[in-house]
Order: C-alpha cells, then sequence, then structure tokens
C-alpha cells in the first residue's frame, strides 16, 4: 500500500494531494505555516489553460468548476509600451480556445484547493526537520518531535526547500539566484478604473520597470509591478509601498495612474524576485522527489512558476499510479523528474529572457525592443507561447 508524505501546502502540495486521493493513494500533507497563513496570499495567480487541463480531470471537474466560477477567464492582453502603445497582443484564438485559463486571487485559490481535501488529510504548524530512506520506507521527523513513515516523501516546499536542502546533505540551501528585480503586488476593485474592456489582463513595458494588471473576478483585478532594484530593500524611505509605486509608474499611460488611485486603502506587497538554475534530469533519490519551486522555482513573467508545480503533481501521480510493486517506486521517480526536466527548463529559460526584455534598462535597448515587437507578426510572437498550451494531460485512474 503506497502512502505519499507530502511537505509543503503550496498549490504544488495541495494538488498533489489531491491527485493521490483520486487514485486510492494514502496521502499525508504537513505545512509549517498556520492554517490562516496557509490560505493567504499576495495578489493574483495565473492558472493557464495547460494547468487548468489537470483540474478538469481532479476531483471530476469541481475544482475546475470552482476556479472558473470564482475567477476570472484569460482572454486577450498582452504587452504595451508605457505609452500605451500595443507591442504584442494575443488571444484565446491562437491555441483554438475560449480562454487560455482563470486567475485567482492567491488566497481564493489556496482555499478552493484545501476545501477540496478531506478533514485530516492536512496538518499544519508541523515544520519538516529530516528524513532516512531507509530503502523500503522514508521515515519523516518533524521539529515538534513528532514522527510519520510513508513510502514516498515530496519535497513540495518551495524555492527554500528544507526537503532539498537535507537530499544535498546541507544544513539550509545555497543562496537562490537574485533577478536583479523587486516586485509589488496586491489588487484592486475594478469599479471606475478605466479598464480596457477588449483587455482581461495587460503588461506595461517602461524602461527598467513594468507594470501589469489582471481579472481575478468578482469585478477585482490583481496587480504587479517590477523595477531594477538592490536585493533586501523596503518601501520606508518613500513612505510605503503605494508611494513608492506613484513615484515609478503615475508617468504611465491610462489605467495605471487610475489604478494607483484605487490601491489607495489596499494592502501592497513587495518581495525580491529569484530563481535557481535546473537541476537537470534528477531532482530526488531514493525514495525522496522534488515538486515546482522546491525543484525548478523561475521569474514570474510568464505566469508559469505555479502552472509547472501542477503538471509535476500530475504527472507524478501518474506515475505512482502505474507501480506495479513497491520496489519499482524509485525508478518511477526518476522517471518522473527525467520526463519533466525539458519542459521545466524551457519555461525557466523564456521566463528569464521575457523577465530580461521587460526589463531592458537602456533608452535604445528599450527602443529597440519594442520596434521589433511592434513589427514582428503577432502569429510569429505566439510561437514564443504556444508551445506552453500543448501539455494534455490524461490518465487511467483503474
Amino acid at each position: 500500500m503506497q502512502k505519499v508524505i507530502i511537505i509543503g501546502g503550496g498549490i504544488g502540495g495541495l494538488t498533489l494531494a489531491r491527485a493521490c486521493l483520486d487514485v486510492g493513494i494514502e496521502v499525508e500533507l504537513y505545512e509549517k505555516r498556520s492554517l490562516t497563513e496557509m490560505l493567504s496570499g499576495s495578489g493574483g495567480i495565473f492558472i493557464q489553460r495547460n494547468a487548468m487541463r489537470v483540474y478538469q480531470l481532479l476531483w471530476d471537474g469541481k475544482i475546475s468548476d470552482r476556479f472558473s466560477q470564482q475567477g476570472g477567464a484569460i482572454l486577450s492582453g498582452g504587452f504595451l509600451s508605457k505609452s500605451g502603445e500595443p507591442l504584442y497582443i494575443n488571444s484565446p484564438a491562437f491555441i483554438r480556445s475560449e480562454n487560455l485559463g482563470t486567475c485567482l486571487l492567491r488566497s481564493e485559490l489556496q482555499q478552493i484547493l484545501y476545501e477540496a481535501l478531506p478533514s485530516g488529510t492536512v496538518s499544519t504548524e508541523c515544520a519538516f526537520e529530516s528524513f532516512e530512506d531507509s530503502g523500503d520506507t522514508v521515515r519523516v521527523s518533524f521539529q515538534d518531535g513528532s514522527i510519520t513513515t510513508g513510502t514516498v516523501l515530496v519535497g513540495a516546499d518551495g524555492l527554500y526547500s528544507p526537503v532539498r536542502a537535507d537530499l544535498e546533505h546541507r544544513d539550509r540551501l545555497e543562496p537562490a539566484i537574485y533577478s536583479g528585480t523587486c516586485c509589488w503586488r496586491g489588487y484592486f476593485e475594478g469599479s471606475g478604473v478605466p479598464l480596457d474592456a477588449r483587455y482581461s489582463w495587460g503588461e506595461f513595458w517602461g524602461q527598467s520597470d513594468r507594470f501589469g494588471y489582471f481579472d481575478v473576478g468578482g469585478g477585482r483585478f490583481s496587480f504587479y509591478a517590477f523595477d531594477n532594484l538592490p536585493a533586501g530593500g523596503n518601501d520606508e524611505a518613500e513612505g510605503g509601498g503605494l508611494n513608492a509605486l506613484k513615484s515609478r509608474f503615475s508617468d504611465y499611460a491610462s489605467p495605471v495612474p487610475e489604478i494607483l488611485v484605487a490601491l489607495a486603502n489596499q494592502t501592497i506587497y513587495r518581495d525580491d524576485i529569484f530563481d535557481r538554475e535546473p537541476l537537470g534530469h534528477e531532482w530526488g533519490k531514493g525514495r525522496v522527489t522534488l515538486i515546482g519551486d522546491a525543484a525548478h522555482p523561475v521569474q514570474p513573467s510568464i505566469g508559469q512558476g505555479g502552472c509547472m508545480a501542477i503538471e509535476d503533481a500530475f504527472e507524478l501521480v501518474k506515475r505512482l499510479n502505474g507501480a506495479m510493486v513497491e520496489d519499482s517506486i524509485p525508478l518511477l521517480l526518476r522517471q518522473f523528474e527525467a520526463s519533466r526536466s525539458d519542459r521545466v527548463t524551457r519555461v525557466f529559460t523564456t521566463s528569464r529572457q521575457v523577465g530580461k526584455l521587460g526589463q531592458a534598462e537602456g533608452k535604445i535597448a528599450c527602443l529597440l525592443r519594442n520596434w521589433i515587437y511592434k513589427l514582428t507578426p503577432t502569429w510569429l510572437a505566439d510561437l514564443q507561447f504556444k508551445w506552453l498550451f500543448d501539455y494534455v494531460p490524461n490518465w487511467d485512474k483503474t
């Protein structure tokens, strides 16, 4: 009898737990944060069509249905210049679909995924300490002294994954790679903001900074903004996050200044953007593997970080569901990792490329970037992203 132990209650871990239950695999999920903290989050998140296809399969499509009811459909949108001139606009038609997925507030997404699990599946305030792989089972110890045992351990515990650190025989992971960019996030009420009805999302590119927004349902919109700044900064010297945003983006084209006004009474989060170089074709060892940011953190430039964790979760359970004998599990885990390697590496590379373009600093470099995008036929520019939606999950749960 298989039993999967998951460390981490983010989007990857919660999705993995639901997928395990769908095929009859026993699962326990442990999260170091409190339940309230686990169900919180800054701003919104893109669940693009490739990841939504997973949710259409899980729990008889109930998660997909709830996402669609709660969130905002990803329709036409794209990149614009600081002055509001369209540079690249795509639509769901480029993948022959009604939409490109759904966007939700992170807190609402977490709540939906948590509610998709039976009571008792998730244990919060349980911080991972270490694991011991005996060859037949994995023994997991927590900082409060408790212990559990399973046949598979999955680290879904993020950028600074303690499970990955233990795999690498380290007390903590080496520092992640700073992108040179910090990010502000939050959401606002769309009422009264002159948003272009043609677009459900838009990202305005300036010189070393950019500002974006997207529909998260219920008349609400999430925003994000980037600037090239040293790591570890804060907005205290500028009088808070809103003042920091106004000093950078007030001269952007509408609706950016109006969005800044709508943010007056909203919480604004700021953090730095990091990633790590891909691990290659092996992420784990023995009966231990990793998914999502624990294995392959990427910059958020193309909105696929969470989507990759969702795909990971599905593909991992698909492999485990095919296990005929317990001895085959380590091999199946390595096969899972190898099967995901090329795709997540390409997402990593594309995310960095788009981030570099959006954050270009020199005036000439920005003019050249904008000029190239404007002159590139939409069908050709679409090819940069079309491959993302080629992923079509399927499985036989019997």
